[in-house]
């Protein structure tokens, strides 16, 4: 059932958070806040007096409007912005948010909707979070409607800080469905500033496709060593897991949706492979790593783009 839930009408007295080191380890609920810099969204551990369902949802709710006691961060909504209510269907929460909200500045503006998303998702009920505020729904820098935001829209580097976000839109080529050919998909995702866009590109084929009829190319428990780039090639090292992944597709497949997916969406001209740091290593029956790969859009299946 839908309904809109007051914020203001509601007041739920929240347990304090902390930032201790035994806290954050065992802690089940974290609250997200701007550091005092404004250039990255802090986690501290967090203890809610609400267990589950719109109780929970209502405490975060007014967590996130309140100004933090501590000083070393602060609010991670800009002034006089906050959520006024909320609904939730179909595990979408939907946040209505008050205030000059478009006013902030764009990277400030991505970090909000990185910390509300993060916040937000870890309650059971709540799968993605969309915001609207007092213009309607929320747009991006070009226009667009910017739809439900999941935790893996965005893309941040490891560690307990969430960084400056950059958005982009990918086009990611995975297998079609006997194995033989490639199909695009196009994928948008917010990534950190941290991390290399090469990097971005390989982890989203390893998560995998997301549209029907689409198949995966990577095993999902690869493990990506490093992706690094120099003079246009991108080299992406791997450990073992990469050559034994068992996936059901022609041996050139995951080599050319790696390589065509990176030259596609970055400033790279050719792609080389490692495992362990070694290249001399042959994929499958005669994929040589130790060669160059170029785009080769010739495994692209007919009419998939």
């Amino acid at each position: 059932m839908r309904r809109w839930f007051s914020v203001l009408a509601v007041l739920i007295l929240l347990a304090g958070c902390s930032r201790s080191e035994s806290e954050e380890k065992t802690a089940d609920y974290f609250m997200y806040y701007l550091s005092l810099d404004g250039n990255q969204v802090v986690e501290n551990a967090c203890e809610p007096e609400a267990s589950q369902g719109e109780e929970l949802i209502q405490e975060f709710a007014e967590k996130f409007n309140e100004t933090p006691e501590k000083e070393d961060y602060q609010r991670l909504m800009a002034k006089d912005v906050e959520i006024e209510g909320w609904t939730l269907e179909d595990s979408t929460l939907t946040l209505k948010i008050r205030g000059p909200y478009e006013s902030m500045s764009r990277p400030r503006e991505v970090l909000v909707r990185a910390g509300l998303v993060r916040g937000f998702t870890q309650i059971p009920e709540v799968e993605r979070v969309q915001i609207t505020t007092e213009d309607g729904e929320l747009k991006d820098s070009s226009g667009n409607v910017i739809g439900p935001m999941t935790r893996e829209s965005f893309v941040e580097n490891a560690g307990k800080e969430i960084n400056n976000y950059q958005y982009t839109t990918l086009t990611l080529y995975f297998a079609n469905e006997t194995g033989d050919k490639l199909v695009s998909e196009t994928r948008s995702v917010y990534y950190s500033t941290s991390m290399p866009l090469e990097r971005v590109v390989v982890e989203q084929l390893v998560k995998g496709p997301s549209e029907e009829g689409h198949y995966a190319v990577l095993s999902p428990d690869t493990n990506i060593l490093s992706v690094t780039t120099s003079d246009n090639i991108a080299y992406v090292n791997f450990d073992e897991t990469f050559v034994n992944g068992t996936i059901s597709v022609a041996q050139e497949i995951p080599i050319y949706a790696l390589v065509n997916s990176i030259t596609t969406n970055c400033p790279v001209q050719r792609v080389q492979f490692s495992i362990n740091g070694e290249s001399d290593v042959t994929f499958r029956e005669s994929m040589k790593l130790n060669q160059f790969y170029e785009k080769d859009l010739s495994y692209l299946e007919e009419n998939s783009e």
